[in-house]
Formats: structure tokens, sequence, C-alpha cells
């Protein structure tokens, strides 16, 4: 029998268009339910984020969490974009480096298992270069994920593919996932620090080898007569040219960048919940459970907003959801001194519920958006110019860190929803790139 894993070897399309369609959708769906549930296991702004804190870590750190997730996926985009660009099959890169994932995460389970036995001035820098590596991996291999996307997905079912994607994953996180997390890192759990942590990570682990193989059998079209490839140095030249020349395309990345501004206090808002407010543990497990039935949910929605009316509209109506999580948590505030933790821990589960309808319907949007702003034969360059400049925005909850130590909450959520607004106004701004 064939083995269809061969990291060079392309699979063979069906007999028609439409059998490779359908195929290819079960593929990715079932690739992106994996990694969400993967995702939810090891929450970069709920489980790992308490985590670093029980280790001692100091709020920058904190910030650094998700921002190494998502800096991770999106700055070294750029370096692979030129090579990649030249290549007549991409699947192949993201084969290769899924298996370079797969045993970095394994190496962070026994890291965590084993956390008792380190000194803490070992574990954290040990966790966080693990965690640094994972992400920054996966970011190398993303642009060919896009890409292959670009290739074989409709750009009009684009909306339903990563759509069905939220939503399924969604539901089982909610159904599955949050329960789970909450009983382990609650008071009640029959595992103590850090083995609780740490079944929770090589649950994770599962789920990401299974859904690097789903989307490893994607049948990918050879891409015809293919641009020659770009080095990174000729890539880095590049992003000056392409916001100097294509202004829609700078337009984009202003608003984008900006309102990922109005996230800065994202990481943080457990943190004021568990230290200020004194919540609960179990309440992890219940805002995680928010969140992504929020996101699950609302992707019925952004999937057909994005497919009949647009991403530039999905951009707008997500963005002005964002602007509304930090000005949730300021109204809040004033209450601290007067409910109890049980009350305020539920009044301020809003905030997880915001985040939810807003930022996945957000990263969706601004995805497709660029598939479709760009030209075909230089899409990998933009996706590549973009999301490593969107890469550099993802830091900005470091900077949220070191501002919370040095002002405390209120100006944080202060300055996160101001900038929420400022990338809103802008984003209103933005072309309709398929009228």
């Amino acid at each position: 029998m064939q083995w269809k894993l061969a990291l060079h070897r392309p699979i063979a399309p069906r007999a028609s268009n439409e059998e490779t369609l359908r195929r290819n959708m079960r593929l990715g769906v079932a690739n992106g339910v994996l990694f969400i549930l993967a995702d939810a296991f090891s929450d970069a702004n709920l489980v790992l984020t308490v985590f670093v804190r029980e280790l001692g870590a100091a709020p920058w750190v904190v910030g650094l969490l998700p921002s190494l997730k998502s800096g991770g996926w999106l700055l070294p985009q750029l370096l692979s974009a030129g090579r990649l660009q030249g290549m007549t099959y991409k699947l192949p890169v993201y084969r290769q480096v899924g298996i370079v994932r797969f045993f970095i995460w394994l190496a962070m389970v026994l890291v965590v298992w084993n956390a008792t036995s380190l000194p803490v001035l070992v574990l954290l820098p040990l966790f966080l270069l693990g965690y640094a590596m994972y992400n920054f991996t996966g970011g190398s291999g993303s642009v060919a994920f896009q890409e292959v996307v670009a290739k074989t997905i409709p750009a009009r079912q684009r909306g339903k593919f990563f759509g069905s994607r939220n939503l399924i994953g969604g539901l089982l996180s909610f159904a599955l996932v949050s329960p789970l997390v909450g009983w382990l890192l609650s008071r009640s759990s029959p595992l103590v620090f850090p083995h609780n942590y740490g079944i929770l990570l090589f649950i994770s682990f599962v789920l990401i080898g299974f859904g690097i193989i789903s989307f490893s059998l994607f049948a990918e079209p050879p891409t015809t007569n293919p641009p020659a490839a770009i080095s990174a140095r000729q890539m880095f030249a590049k992003i000056p040219v392409l916001l100097k020349h294509d202004r829609n395309f700078r337009q984009y990345v202003l608003s984008r960048m900006v309102t990922r501004l109005g996230g800065l206090a994202d990481p943080f808002y457990i943190l004021y919940a568990r230290e200020v407010l004194h919540v609960s543990p179990r309440m992890i497990g219940v805002y995680l459970a928010v969140r992504v039935f929020a996101a699950a949910l609302s992707n019925l929605v952004w999937s057909r907003i994005g497919d009949q009316r647009g991403n530039r509209l999905l951009i707008v109506l997500t963005g002005a959801l964002i602007i509304t999580v930090p000005s949730w948590a300021l109204l809040i505030m004033p209450f601290a001194s007067v409910l109890g933790p049980e009350a305020l821990g539920w009044l301020f589960g809003v905030i997880f519920l915001l985040i939810g309808l807003s930022v996945d319907g957000s990263n969706t949007a601004s995805l497709t958006y660029v598939m479709e702003l760009a030209p075909a034969e230089q899409r990998p360059v933009y996706v590549g110019v973009c999301n490593t400049l969107m890469g550099v925005a993802t830091f900005f909850p470091v900077l949220g860190g070191l501002l919370l130590a040095q002002f405390g909450y209120l100006p944080l959520f202060w300055i996160s929803a101001a900038s929420g607004f400022g990338g809103w106004l802008l984003s209103r701004r933005l072309p309709e790139p398929r009228t």
C-alpha cells in the first residue's frame, strides 16, 4: 500500500473536482477541530498564564505567553514565504514542520510533568524556550498552510471552511474540554500541581499529532509556472515597497496593528479575576467554556457574513466588539469592593463571552481578507509580509505586562479600550476587495 505521508509525495486528487473539494474540506475541518481542542487544553490566556504565575512569573512574562503563541505563528512567515513562492507543491513544507512541532511539544510535556524536580530558575526559561520553539516552528509552515487552503478552497467557501472548523471545535471544547480543565485545576482534582497541567499538555500533544496528519493528507494541485523563489533579504526589502505602493494593503496593516493594541490586556483578565476579585480556580474552566461556546456560535453568523457580504464588513463588526472587552472590565472595577467573589466571578465572565464573540471572527476575517486583497501570483509574499508585521504587534501584551507592573490594572484597561476604538475607526476605511 502506498505510504501517503511520504513527505514530498503529493496526494492524488479524486475522480472529480467536487469529490476532491469535499475530501479536502473534511480533512481541513478535522485539522482545525483537533488544533482548536489542543489549544483549549493548553490555552495561553487562561491555562498557561495561571501555570507560569504559579511558578512566580512576573506580569511581563505572563504577557509573553500569548505573544509567543501568536507572534511565533506570524513572525517567521516572511522568511519562508519567498522560498515557498517558487515551489510547485507547498504541502511538504507543512509536513516537515509538523513533525518537528510534534516532538517539541512532547519535550514540553516531559518538562512540565517533572517540574517538581527542577529549580524554578531552570524550569520557567526551559518551558518558555520550548513554547517559543513550538510556535516559531509552526510559523515557518503557516504560509504553506494558508497557500494550500487558498489553492484548494474557493474564496466564497473559505468562510464556511474556517467557520465550520471554529464552530465544531468550539462546541466540542465547550462540552468536553472546559469541564475537564475546570476539574483538573480545581481544589477537588485528583492531580496536584504540576501534574494537573502536565496531563492537560499531554492531551494537547495527542490532538496535535492527529491534527498534523489530517492536513498532511490534503490533495494539493500543483502551482503552474510558479514565480522564482525569493531570498529572505529580498523579502524584507519588499516590506517598504508593498507598504509604499499598495495603499489598500498599507491601510489594512495599520488598522490591524492598532486593533492589536486593543488586546493589550487580554492575558491579564484572568489574573485580575484571580488576584483582585479572588474568584475560585474552578472558574478558569467556566471562563474557557463561555469563551469557546461564544466563539463557536458566533461563527454561524461570522462565516455567513464573510461569504455573502465580504470580510471587510466582518473586520468592522468584530472590531466594534473588541472595544467592549476592556470597557466591560472598566465597568466591573467599581463593584470589586461591593460584591462577593462568587457574584463578581460570574459577572466578570462577560469578558470572556465578548472575547469569544470577537477574536475568532476577527482572526478569520483578517486571514481571508489578505487572500482576497493580494494578487494571486504574489499571495505568499503578501501573506508573509502582512503576518510578519502582525507578528510584531502580537508582542503588545508584553508591553501590557510592563504597564501593569508599573501603573496597575486601571490604566491598562483604558489604553486597551482606546486602542481598540482607534483600530475600529481605521477598519471602516478599508476597501472591499470583491468589488
